[in-house]
C-alpha cells in the first residue's frame, strides 16, 4: 500500500483541480461528477477496502482544499462511504458491471447525507435545499463509474498481468 499514496495523492491534486475548475463550466444536468469520489470507489474496488479508504481521504482533503467547505468534512464524508460500500460489497457476488454501478449509487447517497450533515452543524449551509441534486449527483456517478473502473482496471491489467500457473 505505500506505493499507493505515492500515486494518490498527484492523481487527486489534478481530480480537484478539474472538479472545481473545469467540470463546473459543463454542468450535466445541473450538476458535475464527483471524479475524486469515484476514482477512490474503482481503486478500492480493485485493490481492496484499506487503499479505498486511503484515496477516499485523499479525494476529500483535496475537494476540501479546493472548495469553500471546513477541511476534513469531505475527507470524512468520502471515507465513510467508500469504506461502507466496499465493506457491503464483500456480501455480493463479483461482478464488473452492475456492482461498481451499485456501489457508485450508494456511496454517492451516504457520502452527501454526511456531507450536507456535516456542512449543516458547521454552520455553513443555512438549508438542506441542495439534497434536491441528490437524484441528479446519483443518475452522473452511476453513469461515470463504469469508464473510471474500466480504465483503472485495463491500466492495472497492463502494467501489472497476472501470472499464469500451469
Amino acid at each position: 500500500m505505500p506505493t499507493s499514496i505515492y500515486l494518490a495523492v498527484p492523481v487527486m491534486i489534478v481530480l480537484g483541480v478539474v472538479e472545481t475548475a473545469v467540470l463546473p463550466h459543463f454542468p450535466i444536468l445541473g450538476s458535475t461528477p464527483q471524479l475524486a469520489l469515484l476514482v477512490a470507489l474503482a481503486w478500492g474496488l480493485l485493490f481492496g477496502m484499506e487503499e479505498g479508504a486511503v484515496w477516499a481521504f485523499f479525494a476529500g482533503i483535496f475537494t476540501d482544499l479546493y472548495s469553500i467547505t471546513p477541511m476534513g468534512v469531505s475527507s470524512f464524508a468520502f471515507m465513510v462511504g467508500v469504506t461502507a460500500v466496499l465493506w457491503a460489497q464483500q456480501a455480493f457476488p463479483t461482478s464488473r458491471v452492475l456492482i461498481p454501478l451499485a456501489l457508485a449509487a450508494l456511496a454517492t447517497v451516504i457520502s452527501f447525507i454526511i456531507d450536507v450533515v456535516l456542512l449543516r452543524l458547521f454552520g455553513t449551509i443555512a438549508t438542506f435545499q441542495s439534497v434536491s441534486l441528490l437524484p441528479n449527483t446519483i443518475l452522473i456517478n452511476v453513469l461515470a463509474i463504469l469508464p473510471i473502473y474500466w480504465l483503472l482496471y485495463i491500466i492495472n491489467r497492463t502494467i501489472q498481468p497476472r501470472r499464469v500457473q500451469m
